[in-house]
């Protein structure tokens, strides 16, 4: 299958900037997301790949072949849309079967790659059906099945399940997955969902305003935002942000603080900080790291909870920093639940806090 690689794209429409000098390259078989919030870009880029928009400016190459001009149809190119695009009049056969049409095969021919990839997609006893009598779930596999019965050798898809429920959008992911993983065929998938994005992609393109602000894998993306934004966009509560924050060195150690809180940094943290030239920082971290105490002690913030949220075996509480009225949420098991307007002290655990650039918003540490 061959490989995708984006240099300096560029689409505008009219004086809108709608994606402005991308780069990004996906390795033979591999399985990329596209993610962002509705107008980054995504899509756009998605239709340039896919040769239904002509790009203003730059270059998409297939291995090494520049594609720029070569029409939709022969660039060996499956898609899957997020409304299925099935036709109404068609039962699902036909629905598969139509991009077979255009190769002139015989009709057992084609009677035999449909039942293939019909069994393969689960959705054989279905084949007689019109569209409006089957489920959301099995609309989706049949567009997938018409994506895949020509063998294409890249595999584009726009928010295929954001018309499913909660539930059948997890069973798809994991479809999906096994699928490509199965088919090997390079794949690049747009979403909003971040979700969908660490779980299925081997990298991930971040989109913000026509840019792609980071392009790593899952774990760099979560564990080492490029700025606030990938930080806010990925994790589900997202990080929390506190302002104002300023850095001295205390004989041996590196503290940072504010009127309300000090914390002792590790000293590995002092370069990258003080070669920033920045002088007031936001400090950043998610929830999942930060401990609970119900007495003060040293590296932690005071706060009121604020509000309880369950969530099963967790729960996340809402937390009112005292000093700035800021609210933060982080993480609980049962064992530990404080009540609702209870003075507890929050302790970020050192190593994973992240300090940023008010005025860039960069990721300094």
């Amino acid at each position: 299958m061959p490989s995708i690689r984006v240099k300096n794209l560029k689409k505008y429409f009219g004086k809108v900037k709608a994606v402005d000098g991308i780069n990004f390259e996906a390795e033979d078989g591999e399985f990329i997301a596209l993610l962002g919030p509705s107008g980054c870009g995504k899509t756009t880029t998605l239709l340039m790949l896919a040769g239904i928009y002509k790009p203003t400016d730059g270059e998409i190459f297939f291995d090494d072949k520049l594609v720029n001009n070569v029409p939709p149809k022969y660039r060996k190119i499956g898609m899957v849309f997020q409304n299925y695009a099935l036709y109404p009049h068609m039962n699902v056969f036909e629905n598969i079967a139509f991009p077979l049409k255009t190769l002139k095969l015989s009709r057992e021919k084609i009677r035999e790659k449909v039942l293939e990839i019909a069994n393969r997609m689960f959705i054989s006893e279905i084949l007689e059906r019109k569209p409006t009598q089957i489920s959301g779930g099995q609309q989706q596999r049949v567009a997938l099945a018409r994506a895949l019965v020509k063998e294409p050798e890249i595999l584009l898809f726009d928010e295929p399940l954001s018309n499913l429920d909660a539930n059948l959008r997890m069973l798809m992911r994991a479809e999906i997955k096994r699928l490509q993983s199965e088919l090997g065929i390079t794949s690049v998938y747009v979403t909003h969902d971040q979700a969908e994005a660490m779980t299925m992609a081997s990298r991930i393109a971040v989109f913000n305003f026509g840019k792609i602000v980071q392009y790593g894998t899952p774990d760099e993306i979560y564990d080492k935002p490029s700025n606030m934004f990938v930080a806010s966009f990925i994790g589900n509560p997202p990080m929390n942000f506190l302002k104002g924050f300023s850095v001295k060195s205390v004989n041996s150690e590196l503290h940072i603080f504010r009127d309300d809180v000090e914390l002792i940094l590790p000293l590995k943290m002092k370069k990258g900080i003080f070669e920033s030239g920045v002088e007031k920082f936001i400090l950043g971290f998610r929830p999942e790291d930060c401990e609970i105490e119900f007495e003060s002690s040293s590296n932690s913030i005071p706060g009121t909870v604020y509000v309880l949220e369950p969530l099963g075996r967790d729960i996340i509480i809402n937390v009112k920093i005292e000093s700035t009225g800021e609210m933060v949420k982080v993480f609980a098991d049962k064992s530990k639940i404080p009540e609702r307007d209870q003075t507890i002290h929050l302790v970020p655990k050192i190593e994973k806090i992240h300090l940023f650039d008010p005025e860039s918003e960069l990721t300094i540490i």
